[in-house]
C-alpha cells in the first residue's frame, strides 16, 4: 500500500494505492485503487481494465512473451544504438516532455509536484538527449505505470521515430526488471481502453504487445467532508 495527501488549501484530499477500501478515513475526500471489487455504502466506484504481468515468473518467460517484431526485437536495437535507460531525478527533463506531450494528445495535464514526491522516474537517453521518460507508483508488491511520455514524434525523420519508440519500449521493459528484482508480485500497465468489436486503440495494443494479462481494476471514491458534499451538489445542479 501507498498512501499521501494531494496539495490542497482548502481540503484534505487523500490517494491510497493497491489497497482495499476500508473505513473509517481521516481525509475530506479519499480514493482507493484496488484489484478487489468490494461494495462498500457510500464510496462511489469506477471499474476498469488494466493489463498485468506476473513478475513471480522467470525474467526469460516474460521476455519471450513480448511480440518480437514489435517490442523484443525494437529493446534490441535501442541497446545497440546505444539508448540507455537510467533511475533519475531529471523531473526537469520529464516535465517538459510531459507538457508537450499532453498538450499534443490533448490530454489534461496533472500535478507534477504528486508525480516528483511520490513517483518513480525512468530516463531513456540517447548520448545526453532526452528522449523519453516514465513516472511508476511503487510499494512493496506493485509497480504501475503512472505517466509515459516521449519527445514528439511529428516533424521527426523515421529513423529518429523509430529510436523514440524504441525508448519508450526499453523503459518499460527497465521497469519491469526493476519490479523483479524487488520480488515484487506484479506491473501494471497503468489502465487500458478496450475498443468495440475488438477494434483497441493503438496504446492498447501497444501496451498488450508486452504479453500481459488483462486485470480489472478499481477506483473508490468517497467523500467526508460535508461542505465538499454540498459544493459537488451544487456544481452537478448548475451543470
Amino acid at each position: 500500500m501507498k498512501s499521501y495527501f494531494l496539495p490542497s488549501i482548502l481540503f484534505k484530499k487523500k490517494w491510497v494505492w493497491f489497497a482495499r477500501p476500508s473505513l473509517p478515513d481521516d481525509s475530506d475526500v479519499v480514493t482507493f485503487f484496488s484489484y478487489d471489487d468490494v461494495s462498500l455504502p457510500d464510496f462511489v466506484k469506477k471499474e476498469g481494465w488494466t493489463s498485468v504481468i506476473d513478475l513471480f515468473k522467470p525474467k526469460e518467460e516474460i521476455w519471450n512473451s513480448f511480440r518480437p517484431g514489435f517490442i523484443s526485437e525494437q529493446i534490441k536495437k535501442g541497446e545497440r544504438h546505444g539508448i540507455v535507460v537510467r533511475v533519475d531525478d531529471n523531473w526537469d527533463g520529464f516535465r517538459e516532455l510531459y507538457k508537450n506531450f499532453r498538450k499534443h494528445k490533448g490530454i489534461k495535464l496533472d500535478d507534477e509536484r504528486v508525480f516528483k514526491k511520490h513517483g518513480l522516474l525512468f530516463s531513456a537517453y540517447l548520448k545526453d538527449e532526452l528522449l523519453a521518460s516514465g513516472v511508476f507508483i511503487s510499494d512493496s508488491e506493485n509497480i504501475r505505470a503512472w505517466a509515459l511520455c516521449s519527445k514528439r514524434l511529428d516533424g521527426q525523420d523515421g529513423k529518429k521515430r523509430e529510436t523514440i519508440g524504441q525508448a519508450n519500449r526499453m523503459i518499460i521493459w527497465e521497469a519491469i526488471k526493476y519490479g523483479k528484482e524487488r520480488n515484487m508480485l506484479r506491473f501494471d500497465f497503468g489502465g487500458i481502453e478496450l475498443g468495440e468489436d475488438g477494434q483497441n486503440p493503438p496504446l492498447t495494443v501497444f501496451k498488450e504487445a508486452f504479453g500481459g494479462a488483462r486485470a480489472k481494476n478499481f477506483f473508490y471514491t468517497k467523500i467526508n467532508s460535508p461542505v465538499l458534499k454540498l459544493l459537488r451538489k451544487i456544481r452537478r445542479i448548475l451543470k
